[in-house]
C-alpha cells in the first residue's frame, strides 16, 4: 500500500481529483466506482470544477440503504446523482445504482453483480473508513471472500450517518445492500480517503497486520494497487513520512 499524507484535507482532494483526472484522461470509459459520506462531498465538488470529459465513464454506487428507493432523497443514489452525475452530464445508462427498493435483496445482489461482470469489473473505486473500521457497509465480522449482499448496520455506523436523517439514529435505516470486501478488492485500484482527528486511531488499526474481519477495512492491506491518502490529523498515529 501507498500511504500519502498532506497537511489538510483541502490538500488530500486536490491530490485524489488528480489522480481520477490523470486516469479519466488516459481511459475515457474508465469504470469508477463512487462513495458516499461526507469526505467525499468536497471531493465531487472539486471533480466538477475541472474540464473533464466524463461522457464515456461507466459509474457503479458502492452501496445503498435498504428500504429506500433510488429516488429517495435520503438514498445514495439521490445524493450521487445531485453532488455529481447530473452536474457532471452523465446520462443514466452510464450509471448504476443498487436498488435499496427491490422486492429479494439476494436478486438485486445477484443482479449488480452481473452488471459489474460485464462491465469489466471496476478499474478505480473510491472508498472512506467508518469510525467501527467498516468499509463500505462491510460491517466488523465481514469476511474476506464477502460478495454484493444485504447487511445489518451498526448502531455505531446509523449514529455515524443520522445527519442525513435529521440527526436520529433510530431514523437511519438498519440494514443496506453494499459490494463485499471481495468485489472491492477485485478493483484494478484503489483510492482511500481517511481525514479528520476521529479516524486517527482506527486507521493505525487498520494499518497493522495481519488483516482481520474485526476491522474490514484491514484488507486493504492485500491490495496490490492500493493509495492512502490521508491528512495530518488521520495520520497522526502512524509512522510514516507526514511531510
Amino acid at each position: 500500500m501507498r500511504c500519502l499524507v498532506f497537511p489538510s484535507p483541502a490538500d488530500v482532494i486536490q491530490a485524489v481529483a488528480d489522480r481520477i483526472a490523470d486516469r479519466l484522461q488516459a481511459q475515457p470509459d474508465l469504470c469508477l466506482g463512487l462513495a458516499t459520506g461526507r469526505t467525499m462531498v468536497p471531493l465531487y465538488a472539486e471533480l466538477l470544477g475541472r474540464s473533464l470529459n466524463w461522457q464515456h465513464c461507466r459509474i457503479f454506487a458502492l452501496d445503498e440503504y435498504w428500504g429506500l428507493a433510488t429516488d429517495h432523497p435520503s438514498s445514495f443514489a439521490a445524493e450521487l446523482r445531485q453532488r455529481f452525475c447530473q452536474p457532471a452530464g452523465l446520462r443514466p445508462e452510464q450509471v448504476q445504482f443498487l436498488n435499496g427498493a427491490a422486492l429479494d435483496p439476494a436478486q438485486e445482489s445477484q443482479r449488480y453483480r452481473r452488471c459489474l461482470k460485464q462491465a469489466g469489473g471496476l478499474d478505480l473505486q473510491l472508498l472512506g473508513l467508518g469510525e467501527n473500521g467498516h468499509l463500505a457497509f462491510n460491517e466488523p465480522g465481514s469476511a474476506r471472500e464477502s460478495r454484493v449482499r444485504l447487511v445489518q448496520l451498526s448502531d455505531r455506523t446509523r449514529q455515524q450517518n443520522a445527519g442525513a436523517f435529521g440527526g436520529d439514529p433510530e431514523a437511519v435505516p438498519s440494514a443496506a445492500l453494499s459490494l463485499g470486501l471481495a468485489d472491492i478488492l477485485e478493483a484494478r485500484e484503489l483510492l482511500w480517503l481517511v481525514t479528520g482527528a476521529s479516524k486517527t486511531k482506527i486507521l493505525a488499526q487498520a494499518l497493522q497486520p495481519p488483516p482481520t474481519t474485526a476491522i474490514p477495512a484491514s484488507y486493504l492491506q492485500e491490495h496490490p494497487a492500493t493509495t492512502l491518502y490521508a491528512d495530518h490529523a488521520a495520520a497522526a498515529a502512524l509512522t510514516v513520512d507526514q511531510s
